[in-house]
């Protein structure tokens, strides 16, 4: 490694972020003689996350995909709303199987040096940027990075922070309950006590599922609150109790809500990318889809040579909604949930997904919020208007 401390790319972190920058690279024809070093402390892929969308995102190799459904469901307020999906596909990705094959491509390919090592710092003399590891420090003009919180971050203006905070069982269950062509997109019918709390169910077939339980609010919960909860559901939903289901795998997973401007940079030469560079969506949690864009975008940067855009995740309107939508979540849970049974009463599933994936235009978004609770917004937006004039 003595003679490889400068490389054309270094990507600092092999979680979601960097794995997708990498895919990205790795299958473009112009980069590839770029050289790259992939830094993380372990590249052993782990089964224990999974990542959902709807948008179409061209990934290289869509073979990717663990299952995908066609129709949703949304249970609140004593009310079912289930609906095929015309416009879009609902999509998950286990971690596990998106970690292997990007690093089984990765390791037959001559551009890219692997190493284990801690993250320390990332520095800039003016002319490179520097990662410093627990294996020594190396250099590059092009460092992408989702292992560090850059200096001050935590000092940087915020007035919500939340955290989008689950638990989930993938569950083998020993009759055929469930419908693998309908996946529970949000299920309220749960006690709201922890926050603004839902289920989400994800059936593969008629007999194995992922079941989270999921929680808006400020702070995480002892893990056997979660389970608790997960348990319940089961037993209440689908009278299973713990004998008529074995546990297949658990993931749990925390992603930061909050109008906090996040940095594009950490220092010269030195990019954040993924949950640390602001791509969480605030108002939902949802980032895979974000992060497939941002990869995207570094690409076609370092094809043409132009200079990494260095542009917030989401246009100005959007950071207006999702601020509102905080506001509630964290001062008018009530409202929020009203809010919620309105989205999916009054609006198709299809119109919901193309204005949470910010791909609507203004007039179907004055059409969504025409059917809302209005005062709560309206409070909202006086309550935030500190940040929303001041560009959120």
């Amino acid at each position: 490694m003595a003679n490889k401390k400068q490389f054309d790319i270094i990507i600092a972190g092999a979680g979601a972020a960097g794995l997708s920058l990498l895919w990205r690279i790795l299958n473009s024809s112009v980069l590839r003689d770029q050289k790259i070093l992939l830094i993380d402390q372990s590249f052993e892929p782990a089964n224990d996350k999974t990542w959902c969308f709807w948008e179409d995102l061209s990934l290289p190799n869509e073979g990717v995909i663990h299952h995908s459904w066609e129709k949703l469901l949304v249970k609140i307020a004593g009310e079912d709303y289930s609906e095929n999906l015309n416009e879009y596909v609902y999509k998950c990705i286990r971690s596990e199987n998106f970690t292997h094959h990007i690093l089984q491509q990765a390791e037959k390919s001559e551009q890219v040096t692997f190493l284990e090592a801690g993250i320390k710092d990332f520095i800039s003399d003016g002319q490179f940027g520097f990662v410093q590891t627990t294996k020594g420090e190396f250099k590059s003009r092009k460092i992408f990075q989702s292992a560090l919180k850059p200096s001050g971050f935590d000092n940087l203006e915020v007035d919500i922070s939340l955290i989008q905070h689950f638990l989930g069982w993938e569950i083998n269950i020993n009759k055929n309950l469930f419908d693998p062509n309908l996946a529970i997109f949000m299920d309220f019918e749960v006690p709201q006590s922890d926050g603004t709390s839902f289920i989400y169910l994800l059936p593969f077939s008629q007999n194995k599922a992922l079941v989270e339980y999921t929680i808006f609010s400020e702070n995480l919960l002892e893990k056997d609150r979660y389970r608790e909860q997960v348990r319940n559901y089961l037993e209440t939903r689908y009278n299973l109790h713990k004998d008529d289901f074995s546990i297949e795998r658990e993931e749990f997973g925390a992603i930061p809500m909050e109008d906090r401007k996040y940095p594009a940079k950490y220092c010269d030469f030195v990019w954040n990318i993924g949950t640390i560079g602001g791509f969480a969506k605030p108002s939902t949690g949802y980032a895979f889809s974000r992060i497939q864009k941002r990869s995207l975008e570094i690409m076609n940067a370092l094809e043409s040579q132009n200079p990494i855009p260095e542009r917030r995740a989401s246009s100005y309107r959007f950071r207006v909604y999702d601020i509102m939508m905080l506001y509630l979540l964290s001062h008018e849970r009530d409202n929020a949930l009203r809010a919620f049974e309105c989205l999916f009463q009054k609006n198709s599933f299809d119109q919901v997904l193309k204005f949470l994936s910010e791909e609507s235009n203004p007039a179907l978004e004055l059409s969504i919020f025409s059917k809302m609770p209005y005062m709560p917004f309206f409070r909202s937006m006086y309550k935030m208007k500190h940040r929303i004039f001041t560009g959120v």
